[in-house]
């Protein structure tokens, strides 16, 4: 049986509410009625109708006084309200719609122009109830996609063969297109960090997309240009048009030295433990997705014990200030040489908590992930 929906009417004239009612009935509505705002008020908190009819003139809490009261209320504020009006005054109107009345009649009209009045608003009603039952469930999926995302990347440690890792991951909106990955093949360690253009679920499925590639089609025995090489091609035919990403691929053998791959991402640092400075090391090159038959090169750098390395997507250095100041990479910079003897740990929490204590505006906010790696 389909449920009936429930109207609370509240007037002080009873012979109005009780004429009021019996038509309502009579086309199906579940009718409460009140004769006071007080009353309308406490028996649409108790019940939470569908729609509310209050007359404009009451003695005490007028109609005026409990619309406002009704809108101010969380549980209420949605509910559709139909304000009965004063014939003699265009005031009346104004001042119904501006205590937040849905729609106005004016008192004395036909029962039917009511009904259709009352119908429109309940029409409208449904459909924003569907909306939110709808957005709801948007918001729980992206809640369990957000979950799912999450566990791509890896622990915030790490150590394995002549290297320790600290990792931070942290998102602006419910799903992102930053991501960064670590893991152990054959006695070498990878390190694969990507910025993938957008937001949410289309960013999303490119990154569980190339967690999945990263870790099928590496090989020790081909070279990281060529990694990347097949991996743009492979983006190219899964991506949206639109989509591209930045990425730099890493890879340490068990002696210790580094070999690397730039694809358009912003320069990482470099700590350098003997000379107590920072360099940054930035080598121009193309778009992940963007074309099909890329070519990239492949680097190799010389890694001694202390020696740290740092990278990060752009949302680090692209947030700013009210002031319009950006985040500066200098900062890490200066953070790395002040800290030079400190262990992995601190040096990562000093970072961590520099970049969160950055005020930055909701407008320039982007995601951020981070990797500090320190080589013994």
């Amino acid at each position: 049986m389909e449920k009936r929906e429930r109207i609370v009417i509240i007037d002080d004239n009873a012979n109005d509410l009780a004429v009021t009612r019996r038509f309502l009935e009579r086309r199906g509505y579940d009718v409460v009625p009140a004769q006071s705002g007080e009353e309308g008020l406490r028996i649409a908190k108790e019940i939470l109708p569908d729609a509310i009819v209050v007359d404009y003139r009451m003695p005490g809490m007028d109609g005026f006084e409990a619309t406002r009261l009704m809108k101010a209320d969380p549980e209420l504020r949605t509910i559709p309200v139909l304000m009965l009006t004063g014939a003699d005054a265009a005031q009346n109107v104004v001042e119904g719609l501006g205590a937040g009345a849905d729609d106005f009649v004016v008192k004395g009209s036909d029962i039917e122009v009511i009904v259709a009045r009352l119908r429109a608003l309940l029409r409208v009603k449904a459909y924003q109830d569907q909306l939110r039952r709808m957005n709801a469930q948007i918001m729980r999926d992206l809640q369990i996609a957000r979950r799912v995302q999450e566990a791509l990347v890896p622990q915030g440690t790490f150590r394995g063969p002549r290297v320790e890792v600290r990792s931070a991951y942290i998102p602006s909106e419910a799903l992102s297109g930053d991501f960064y990955d670590y893991f152990l093949l054959d006695q070498s360690m990878y390190l694969f960090v990507a910025d993938v253009s957008g937001h949410g679920l289309p960013a999303a499925i490119l990154v569980s997309l190339l967690k999945s590639y990263i870790h099928t089609e590496s090989d020790p025995d081909r070279s990281l240009s060529d990694f990347m090489t097949r991996l743009n091609d492979f983006l190219f035919a899964v991506s949206l048009p639109t989509q591209f990403a930045t990425a730099q691929v890493f890879r340490v053998d068990q002696h210790g030295a580094l070999e690397y791959s730039n694809a358009a991402h912003p320069a990482f640092l470099l700590y350098q433990h003997a000379r107590g400075k920072t360099i940054a090391i930035e080598d121009p090159s193309n778009l992940l997705g963007a074309m099909p038959n890329m070519l990239f090169e492949d680097r190799k750098l010389t890694m001694s014990p202390g020696d740290t390395l740092f990278v990060y997507t752009d949302g680090l250095t692209d947030r700013r200030n009210k002031e319009g100041e950006f985040y500066s990479i200098d900062r890490i910079a200066t953070l790395l040489e002040d800290s030079r003897d400190a262990d992995l740990g601190v040096v990562y929490d000093s970072i961590f908590a520099d970049v969160n204590s950055f005020a930055a505006t909701e407008d320039l906010r982007d995601d951020i992930a981070f990797v500090v790696t320190r080589f013994h």
